[in-house]
């Protein structure tokens, strides 16, 4: 597997809502990375490469979290409860979301993380950190600006509000990729492509533009003896998949993924998928793969639509110790 750190050049918006108004998330989840990526491969290389890229396994990718620095943030496992006493230090990491990559690594091995840790003073942004909080230290900002929109037909104009996300010059935005060795080359250039294109809404304005910094080779601890696995996406399983789970031995949460298409004009089919940081036990140790989803097939749409919709929702996700009793 491969981590690609991506440093934002601009502010960008991605929908967190069910319009592209509105709030906006400040990491990109792995449905919408996977759709830009294939909408990139079809531009650069055409509908036959893209086929190829939405086979089974082909291009499995990891929602996009924070970096800073030299330190990289992965989803906190929502199975992890620390022994907290103190009830500030307990509101404190309420707020955590994303944690270092070396606090995971310790929790995948079953070690836990050291108490020293669990107290505001290394939370920033919602990431735990390895080391203190320096004051000087920002992750991203958010800003609401202004927009008018005109009713066509009483020529009236309406503010509304949009949410844009701004990362700081030594922070940004990675993810991690298991691609089919056949099509990493067109993968990276397609990613590239994607950086000089922006991402997100209101692209033609310069909105969502990145660079690739670093490319990292990427791989954890083994979790020896577990039926247990954290994922790092977004994940929809097929029926064999979800009726394996084993759901009161399990730590998760959902979400419902919908949306709009063709500017705002059509509604794609709504998925209910687990989110990150969901750590689920498997039968048989069973290792999760997830599916891609159809959601707006053009034979519906004659004339408007020229090819279909899909969604991913293939999973990537690692072994992690088991729960004590």
């Amino acid at each position: 597997m491969k981590a690609y750190k991506l440093k934002f050049l601009s502010s960008f918006h991605i929908d967190a809502g069910n319009s592209v108004d509105g709030p906006s998330d400040s990491i990109i989840r792995s449905d919408t990375l996977f759709s830009a990526i294939c909408t990139a491969v079809k531009t650069l290389y055409g509908d036959s490469e893209v086929i190829r890229f939405l086979e089974p396994g082909a291009m499995v990718l990891s929602s996009a979290f924070p970096w800073l620095k030299d330190e990289l943030f992965l989803p906190k496992p929502l199975s992890y409860f620390p022994d907290i006493q103190d009830y500030e230090s307990i509101k404190d990491f309420k707020k955590v979301k994303w944690i270092a990559k070396e606090h995971l690594e310790n929790l995948i091995t079953g070690k836990g993380i050291s108490k020293d840790y669990l107290n505001k003073a290394y939370i920033l942004n919602g990431c735990l950190l390895t080391g203190l909080v320096d004051k000087n230290d920002v992750l991203f900002k958010t800003q609401e600006n202004p927009h008018i929109v005109v009713d066509r037909v009483s020529n009236r104009t309406q503010i509304f509000y949009k949410t844009e996300v701004f990362y700081s010059s030594d922070a940004g935005l990675f993810f991690i990729a298991d691609i089919r060795p056949d099509l990493e080359i067109k993968f990276e250039a397609a990613l590239r492509f994607l950086g000089d294109e922006g991402i997100g809404s209101d692209r033609t304005s310069g909105k969502g533009v990145f660079e690739i910094t670093k490319t990292i080779n990427l791989s954890f601890p083994s979790a020896t003896e577990t039926d247990y696995y954290c994922i790092l996406s977004l994940y929809s399983p097929d029926e064999t998949e979800f009726h394996s789970i084993i759901p009161n031995e399990s730590f998760y949460d959902f979400e419902i993924r919908k949306g709009w298409v063709f500017q705002n004009t059509y509604r794609r089919k709504s998925l209910r998928v687990f989110t990150e940081g969901s750590v689920l036990k498997f039968i048989n140790k069973q290792k999760p793969k997830g599916m891609i989803h159809n959601v707006l097939e053009k034979e519906h749409y004659e004339g408007v639509l020229r090819n279909d919709i899909f969604r991913s929702g293939q999973v990537l996700a690692i072994p992690i110790a088991g729960v004590k009793p």
